[in-house]
């Protein structure tokens, strides 16, 4: 009951949507977190706030490949990108800044309240899209032939 997206649908979902669940590997564990993402139509960037213990930037540091997963419910569709993940050069910082504006669906930093802002570090990263698939799930509609 689903049906591939095409890849204009998949490029509306990630132009539409701004947030997802970023998953992350040390090679043993996995680690997933939902995520604010810009997306300027091929790249998707990301700025993250983070201290130094942080477990998202010591994964970022060991994953090969990344996985984003963006999803809607009306309709029920998902849409992954899947590639390498790293920080985005400082001649690209505008660019990932931009992108981050105009599609993340929660463009601003993003602290705990007790947290000073010496005590953080921002970074940009970007995945670089190897891959790009959709799916959309459609309703079941029992009919007499199914009882």
């Amino acid at each position: 009951m689903t049906t591939e997206l095409t890849n204009e649908e998949c490029e509306t979902v990630l132009s539409e949507s701004g947030v997802g669940v970023l998953a992350l590997t040390d090679g043993t564990e996995a680690y997933s977190i939902p995520e604010s993402f810009g997306y300027d139509g091929e790249t998707l960037y990301f700025q993250f706030v983070y201290k130094p213990d942080s477990k998202k930037i010591a994964f970022l540091d060991t994953t090969e490949t990344a996985t984003l997963t963006v999803y809607d419910e009306q309709p029920a569709q998902s849409v992954l990108v899947q590639g390498p993940i790293e920080a985005v050069p400082e001649e690209d910082e505008t660019k990932a800044a931009t992108a981050i504006a105009e599609n993340a669906a929660i463009p601003t930093l993003n602290i705990y309240p007790e947290t000073t802002p010496d005590e953080v570090k921002v970074d940009y990263y970007r995945l670089l899209p190897a891959e790009i698939t959709g799916r959309q799930f459609n309703a079941f509609t029992a009919t007499s032939d199914d009882y």
